[in-house]
């Protein structure tokens, strides 16, 4: 239509006032609220006023302004008119043309125009045509609306630029006061902290500045206290700190007579759990009684436990969630009274971690989720343990078989037996001991059943507790059972539990066989050689079809049976045979095979009796065939038993096909006969030599297989008792040296600080609990539940203590912190003497680097204390001098960057030792929880922060926060790695004897193959012995009282005695009557152990650590111990001159490997990386001297091990001593910063000392 076409025209000239006017509209809205900004900035400026709200009320604003411009220009309808007028009146010759064709509406039939209508829209659609009407807005006027948008956004962005810094969320608020002519800008004016954090309170001063300035803070309505700013040596600033916010502040700066307004210093609390207990509701069957546990994080029940969780917060939470680690979370529940009080209830089905998370209204969520362990014990079936004979038979008629079997349960057994069957016979159940109500395993007297007799033997006691292990010791009469030859008897153990679902459960052990020999079998020994050679020849080629096929046969048969066994057992476990249908379509498809081979063997036999034998088998295996087969259609266990029999019956015919005379010889080849006969043959000469003692003793074997792995689990829970004796002999301590200074307390400051203290101390008691329950946790374990229940008691008990003590320390009891305290640490330490120490982990490397990380973090921390105290005595004495902040702030920045790495590797180990390690992974995230909720980082952060200002003793103040905090986070790494590397005394003092052992066999050897010629004189400062010797003189001379160091005397022993008295005459010490050695500290603990004081070989290789004794034959054992004995035969032999060659030394025969070998595993003992790197260093000169020497056929150069090797080992030992004596006594006089010599002034000092020897001499 020509109305669409004019529209089309005027369609761009209605776009361009578009632009135009959301031009025109956004610089006015922008222009105007930079002008707002500019008036925010000079509020700021001059008054001092300034919000958060105001930044983002603006922001918002032009937001909203730029939207509704934008909407309202495209939503706006085109006036056309004023469009046609406009454009008129730049087009003259239109004559009001455009107008007319604008106000045209159809007049004729179906809405059309008439043909003037027409004619005056063409004529306004050409005139359209020849003349650009988009000029009747100038390009110009559209560039200078452009421009002016543009201007005014960058001016908005500006301000805006400028307000950030003090308008965003979160900045501090500062006011700027002009009183006095004194202009002062207080930071952070009023603000919000979370309570305990410390407040950093500046005042700077813009002109002018007051001779002094004092901050008053305190709560709303009390008198505040007063404290003096410090002033900044560089800047016109007045700082000062406010270490702790307990509850809100009101606080002002005052000075030269005038004071600022009060400001606001409000405090917030994270949500945090306070206390968690766990109630246990255990299942009937386990005869339990409920329990509680208080103020616990991890708890172990039983399997269909009911557990009832209460968390007391120290506020009320908005939202809670329990959430495990795979699952849908817990609910919990609000308790109506207690707003703060949490509780949940589930069934405990599977073991389960979960956290904690908290949110309070504000929407501020726990630091820390606590983590909680559920560890659920799994309702075992019994144990039954087959002790005699343990494994099939062959017995004669008139036999009387013995059966002995032992019997295990979690929580108690309803009743336990034996069941036995001859084929063709029905099953005989003979029930040995059934339960009493009171929970007592009662067996009962000598049963009859038929003609069989069951005798109890060597019984002193017809009762059994429900935690112990009922041992069945039964004797079996078969003549009275009339058992024929050829017959099968089978019999296996039963016993019955309560099982999870609450209903009776019986579980059986495996079957095992009973074969009745006739009374005519024989065995002869052939005549000769050759007989016994005809014998094989004759069993190998005519015997072959009647007897080789028959032992075949029944060896498979007897498989079938046992495979069917098992399939029955686990089926009637598991409730059905439908998860066991391939299995019994493999053992169908088995007996069908056998059935084959018997049918060809009938064909094949030539004897009548044979084939009868044969025949019945068939028609036996025919039937297990069948019931199998509707076994594995219809998956219903009813048909196994069938089969069962028809199986067995099948077998006791085939056991009819065997020989009854025998010749035995033994023939060159006869370890090389594999058939079953001869299988057979050599079982049953076995049991001929068979006694009754060697049975028994066999049992006791196995009996000491088992309490070795008891023991294996007793081992790794030594270190953690050891460490909560250790922390509650501490305790004790500490509390009383508390209380005695709360007692002598003179001011308020003082007291706050000593009861800060003892809520530090509260938290270490409730982190005892959290171990301790670790510990419990493991001892309720399957393996080690029974026999463990004496320890977990008085675990339990020492638990009690220590939660009293933290309950007195919270409500301020110190004396009976200190006495329940000092109870669970003797508790403790009577559980730990009953244990021995035994360490491993494969986080060892990890762990060890690990520490010596933290070690080296708290090192340069003291470092950097030092310095800002050294920096502040300075100051004191001079009024100027060198900037020291900056750098201090850097090194304060790179201490908060490895702190960082050092967590983040924390947690990593500690994830991934969670399975493997759990104590472990449970103490670095004890630890990784201690050092996020110790705010550490915050207090290195302002400590850098101060340091900058050189505010410097202000940053000493907040630094001790910091380095409590590093040496927290040291501690719990040292202890973590305690827990996987073991005692590093222990390690220290392992080595040491190790090292002495190394040095006295390679330091002898240049000696001995000297052979007199070259002796050394005992004095030689060169002799690597008497080197050694002076060292363990020195070591001992260090220790209080002159006691002598372990394992010196037994290193001795082969000396004279004069000699030894001297020695201990030197170091202060008598020696004993007979002139005997003072006993060691390391034979001490020997002969604790019972072992000999001179038995070095057990002590290295019952030592942990020593891993080379671990799993080597004891032939091989003795050889390694050789270098050692040999070294003292050395020794012996040069001091009396005996021999001029000397036996051969590790440098000059095949022992270097093992004497090298050695030295690793010092290096693996030592715990600090200088040490280890030193004996690394040792042990490639060694390894390069020894290839040199193999390499041209020659001795080593004895003066380049001498100082390769000999004396860098010397000096390793000194280092090992003087690390050992300061872990040993804080007392103990050692070097301080004794560093070892650089090896390019090695030899210098060595000709000093010489110089200084020859002097004296």
């Amino acid at each position: 239509m020509i109305e669409e076409a004019l529209r089309t025209q005027l369609e761009p000239v209605v776009d361009r006032r578009r632009r135009l006017s959301l031009a025109w509209r956004l610089s006015l809205y922008w222009l105007t609220a930079g002008v707002v900004g500019l008036f925010l900035i000079g509020a700021d400026r001059l008054l001092g006023w300034r919000s958060p709200l105001a930044l983002a009320s603006l922001c918002l604003a032009v937001v909203a302004a730029t939207v509704w411009a934008i909407y309202r220009v495209r939503r706006l309808r085109p006036d056309y008119r004023a469009i046609a007028r406009h454009i008129e009146q730049q087009h003259p010759d239109l004559k009001a043309l455009l107008l007319a064709a604008i106000e045209q509406k159809p007049e004729g039939p179906e809405g059309r125009f008439g043909y003037l209508q027409h004619q005056v829209l063409l004529q306004a659609v050409s005139h359209a045509t020849h003349h650009d009407w988009m000029q009747t807005i100038p390009p110009r006027t559209l560039a200078l609306a452009n421009f002016s948008w543009f201007a005014a956004l960058g001016f908005l962005l500006f301000v805006l630029l400028l307000l950030w810094p003090a308008h965003r969320p979160g900045a501090p608020a500062r006011t700027v006061l002009l009183q006095g002519g004194y202009s002062i800008t207080v930071t952070p004016g009023d603000t919000e902290v979370e309570k305990g954090s410390p407040v950093v309170i500046l005042g700077r001063f813009e002109g002018q500045l007051p001779s002094a300035v004092d901050l008053l803070f305190g709560p709303p309505g009390q008198t505040p206290q007063r404290m003096a700013l410090t002033k900044s040596l560089n800047d016109p600033v007045f700082g000062g700190m406010i270490q702790e916010t307990s509850s809100n502040l009101l606080y002002r700066l005052e000075y030269a007579g005038w004071r600022t307004r009060d400001y606001t210093i409000s405090i917030f609390q994270s949500p945090e759990l306070v206390r968690a207990d766990a109630r246990i509701v255990y299942p009937a069957y386990t005869k339990l009684p409920a329990k509680t546990v208080e103020d616990t994080r991890q708890i172990s029940v039983v399997e269909g436990s009911e557990v009832t969780l209460t968390f007391m917060l120290n506020k009320p939470v908005q939202t809670a969630r329990l959430a495990p680690r795979s699952g849908v979370a817990l609910g919990l529940a609000i308790d109506r009274e207690h707003p703060n009080v949490l509780t949940t209830s589930f069934t405990a089905t599977q073991s389960q971690q979960y956290d904690l998370h908290l949110a309070d209204a504000q929407g501020r969520a726990n630091k820390m989720p606590p983590r909680f362990v559920i560890d659920v014990q799994k309702n075992l079936p019994p144990q039954l343990t087959p002790l005699f004979p343990a494994n099939d038979v062959v017995v004669s008629p008139l036999e009387e078989l013995v059966l002995e079997a032992k019997v295990a349960d979690d929580y108690g057994l309803l009743g336990y037996g034996l069941t036995y069957s001859l084929i063709g016979a029905k099953n005989e159940e003979i029930t040995l001991g059934t339960a009493q109500p009171d929970g007592i395993v009662k067996a009962e007297g000598p049963a009859r059943s038929g003609l069989v007799r069951a005798y109890r033997i060597a019984s002193d006691d017809a009762t059994t507790n429900v935690a112990a292990e009922p041992q069945i010791r039964y004797l079996l009469a078969l003549e009275d059972l009339g058992a024929e030859p050829d017959q099968l008897l089978t019999y296996y153990f039963w016993a019955e539990d309560m099982g999870p679902d609450g209903k009776p459960r019986r579980t059986a052990s495996d079957m095992y066989f009973a074969e009745v020999r006739p009374f005519e079998e024989i065995f002869r020994e052939s005549q000769s050689f050759q007989d016994g050679q005809n014998q094989e020849q004759q069993q190998n080629q005519e015997g072959q079809e009647r007897n080789q096929s028959g032992e075949q046969l029944a060896r498979l048969q007897k498989q079938i049976i046992s495979a069917t066994w098992n399939i029955k057992q686990q089926a009637e476990r598991a409730g059905g045979i439908t998860g066991r249908k391939d299995d019994v379509e493999v053992v169908r498809q088995s007996q069908a095979g056998v059935l084959e081979q018997a049918r060809q063997a009938l064909t094949e036999a030539e004897d009548p009796a044979a084939a009868k034998s044969l025949q019945a088998a068939a028609e036996h295996m025919e039937k297990a065939v069948e019931h199998l087969t509707k076994a594995s259609e219809s998956a219903a266990t009813t048909e196994l038993t069938p089969a069962l029999s028809a199986e067995q019956a099948a077998y006791q015919e085939l056991l009819k096909l065997r020989q009854r005379e025998h010749q035995v010889a033994r023939g060159r080849n006869s370890g090389q006969r594999n058939n079953a006969s001869s299988e057979r043959l050599q079982r049953q000469l076995q049991q001929l030599e068979l006694t009754q003692r060697e049975n028994r003793y066999e049992t006791q074997q196995l009996a000491q297989s088992r309490q070795q792995e008891s023991r294996q689990e007793d081992l790794q829970m030594l270190n953690r008792l050891r460490d909560l004796a250790r922390r509650q002999s501490e305790m004790s301590e500490r509390l009383r040296e508390t209380e005695a200074a709360l007692r002598q307390a003179r001011d308020e400051q003082q007291r706050q600080d000593l009861l800060r203290e003892l809520q530090r101390l509260r938290d270490e008691q409730l982190q005892a609990l959290r171990d301790t329950d670790e510990i419990g946790r493991q001892m309720d374990r399957a393996q080690n539940r029974q026999r463990m229940a004496d320890a977990r008691q008085r675990l339990d008990e020492s638990r009690s203590e220590i939660r009293q003590s933290a309950e007195a320390l919270e409500q301020g009891r110190l004396s009976q912190a200190q006495t329940s305290a000092t109870r669970a640490q003797r508790q403790l330490e009577q559980m730990r003497e009953e244990l021995q120490r035994r360490t491993s982990s494969q986080f060892a490397d990890q762990m060890r680097d690990m520490r010596d990380q933290a070690q080296q973090l708290d090192q340069r921390q003291n470092e950097i204390a030092g310095e800002i105290g050294r920096e502040i005595d300075a100051r004191q004495k001079t009024l100027a001098g060198p900037e020291v902040g900056p750098e201090l702030a850097e090194r304060v920045d790179r201490q908060k960057e490895n702190m960082r790495k050092l967590l983040e590797e924390v947690k990593t180990v500690s994830e991934q030792a969670e399975v493997s390690e759990p104590l472990l992974s449970r103490k670095l995230y004890d630890t990784l929880r201690q050092a996020s909720m110790g705010d550490t980082d915050k207090a290195l952060e302002a400590t850098g922060e101060l340091l900058r200002r050189n505010f410097l003793p202000q940053a000493q103040e907040i630094e001790r926060r910091a380095g409590a905090g590093i040496e927290q986070l040291r501690r719990g790494v040292e202890e973590a790695a305690r827990n996987v590397l073991g005692d590093e005394a222990e390690s220290l003092r392992l080595a040491r004897r190790q090292l002495d052992e190394l040095i006295e066999e390679a330091g002898g050897e240049p000696t001995a193959r000297a052979g007199g010629r070259e002796r050394q004189q005992p004095g030689d400062a060169n002799n690597p012995m008497d080197a050694g010797t002076r060292q363990r003189q020195a070591d001992a001379e260090r220790r209080p009282g002159g006691e002598r160091q372990e394992g010196q005397s037994a290193e001795r022993q082969g000396t004279p005695q004069d000699a030894q008295q001297s020695q201990q005459a030197q170091q202060g010490g008598a020696p004993r009557e007979g002139g005997q050695p003072q006993e060691s500290e390391d034979q001490r603990a020997r002969a604790e152990a019972g072992e000999r004081p001179g038995d070095r070989a057990g002590d290295r290789q019952g030592r942990p650590g020593e891993r080379r004794a671990e799993g080597v034959p004891p032939s091989e054992r003795g050889q390694e111990l050789a270098p050692a004995q040999a070294g003292d035969a050395r020794d012996t032999g040069t001091i009396d001159g005996g021999g001029s060659t000397g036996p051969r030394g590790p440098f000059t025969d095949e022992r270097f490997r093992q004497w090298a070998g050695r030295l690793r595993d010092v290096e693996d003992m030592l715990p600090q990386r200088d040490l280890r790197e030193e004996a690394a260093r040792i042990w490639d000169r060694a390894r390069a001297i020894r290839a040199e020497s193999r390499r041209h056929s020659k001795e080593p150069q004895w003066d380049l091990v001498q100082m390769q090797v000999m004396n860098p080992l010397v000096e390793l030992r000194q280092r090992v001593s003087e690390r050992l004596a300061q872990l040993q006594s804080k007392e103990a006089m050692v070097p301080i910063d004794r560093d070892p010599v650089p090896d390019r002034f090695a030899e210098l000092v060595r000709a000093y000392f010489e110089n200084l020897g020859q002097g004296a001499q």
